[in-house]
């Protein structure tokens, strides 16, 4: 084999390198892009199920207010006709 030849069998082994790893890096990054996206698949399900939790706390804590406010508003009720009997 000539020198010609030896040059070209080089030059085809340095490409056929790159594209294994070329090869290689479009597979970690698939494999990265996946996870990711099941990542993000997670905490968009998370971030709904918070807000259903929060929304569910928030009308929790007004019926709760709205029972504060009743019975201020009885105990006041009470609190002034015992002033005007008294």
């Amino acid at each position: 084999m000539n020198e010609f030849q030896q040059q070209i069998l080089q030059k085809i082994e340095q490409i056929a390198l790159k594209l294994e790893n070329y090869k290689s890096n479009n597979e970690q990054l698939t494999k990265y892009k996946e996870e990711l996206e099941a990542k993000v698949e997670y905490l968009e399900k998370r971030e709904q199920e918070l807000k259903s939790e929060l929304e569910n706390q928030k009308l929790e804590l007004l019926e709760k207010t709205e029972l504060i406010d009743k019975a201020t508003n009885k105990i006041e009720d009470l609190l002034g006709s015992i002033d005007i009997n008294g």
